[in-house]
């Protein structure tokens, strides 16, 4: 601000002895140097008010009722990493009710959308506000004008407990190791391969589905995971030679079955076009189920969900 007045200062008294000078040449030089002091004064001025002033609307939310509405304005914008200012305006109609100030401290981030969440109540509507750098902050709104801040003692809506809980589990998936078919390192999924080779195996060479309905093609095994990190494999391919229709035998974990002895797979057909895109809905061939200790395969003969 000192500087800023410093500069009005010199740019007044530059235009004011631009018109006192009568030497032509001085008078010019103090005429160019004003109007270059001058343009860099309405370029600070609207930065100034861009950043401090400047009210613009982010989002608006609406009782059920349609009588109340809540604004939240960003006022300026956030200088490198500073916090944010804003404020919410509570209407009734046209009328306002309230304005409620705010500040948020979101690593130098613009407030947005989704910087808050908003409920709606008999006599307030309760706001809460999320950032980066701060705590959970909650705004009670009361319909009579009145309002009340409080800081609330979490974070994007998770304690501190839940927070390191995430982050421990996001650590542990960043240091697990891959084997070669993409499937973790870990204790459960190893099983989960052991199982469905040893499944895919007795389907091979016991189950009589695979040995009538493909007798002329050759068994393999390409372990998957699902878009979910489910396990499941393909065993078996067939391709038509004229259409170049794809038909795959997938042999699937069935995670909701829940059972400490035994884990269950469902065999199911999927069909393809020639350009890979599902031509039908999978079919159930068949579910088995399999030891978890001495990796024995039953063939429950089903092809219903159970």
């Amino acid at each position: 601000m000192v500087i800023l007045f410093i500069w009005i200062l010199l740019s007044v008294s530059l235009v004011i002895g631009c018109i006192k000078v009568h030497n032509t040449i001085i008078k010019g030089l103090f005429g160019v140097l004003a109007g270059l002091c001058i343009t860099v004064l309405c370029f600070v001025g609207i930065f100034y008010y861009l950043i401090v002033f400047k009210v613009s609307n982010v989002d608006t939310s609406v009782s059920s009722d349609g009588e109340y509405s809540l604004t939240m304005q960003a006022v300026g914008e956030p200088l490198f990493f500073g916090s944010a200012d804003g404020q919410f305006i509570l209407k009734k109609g046209e009328k306002r009710i309230s304005k409620v100030k705010f500040s948020l401290r979101d690593d130098g981030g613009n407030i947005s959308q989704d910087t808050w969440h908003v409920t709606w109540k008999k006599n307030q509507v309760e706001i809460i506000i999320y950032g980066e750098e701060q705590n959970d902050e909650q705004f009670l709104l009361f319909f009579d004008g009145k309002y009340k801040i409080n800081e609330l003692n979490t974070k994007y809506g998770k304690t501190l407990d839940e927070l390191n809980e995430i982050a421990e589990e996001q650590t542990e998936e960043e240091n697990t190791k891959y084997d070669e078919d993409g499937y973790p390192m870990t204790e459960e999924y190893q099983r989960y391969k052991k199982e469905l080779a040893e499944v895919s195996d007795y389907i091979q060479t016991k189950s009589d589905v695979f040995l009538d309905s493909y007798p002329d093609t050759k068994y393999q095994l390409e372990f998957r995971l699902t878009s979910k990190g489910w396990p499941f494999a393909v065993i078996n391919k067939k391709i038509d030679e004229n259409t170049g229709a794809v038909t795959e035998l997938h042999l699937l974990y069935n995670e909701s079955h829940i059972d400490e002895e035994t884990d269950e797979y469902v065999l199911q057909e999927y069909y393809y076009d020639s350009d890979n895109t599902e031509a039908a809905s999978p079919v159930i061939v068949d579910f088995f189920l399999i030891q978890k200790d001495t990796l024995k395969v039953t063939d429950e003969n089903t092809k219903e969900w159970h």
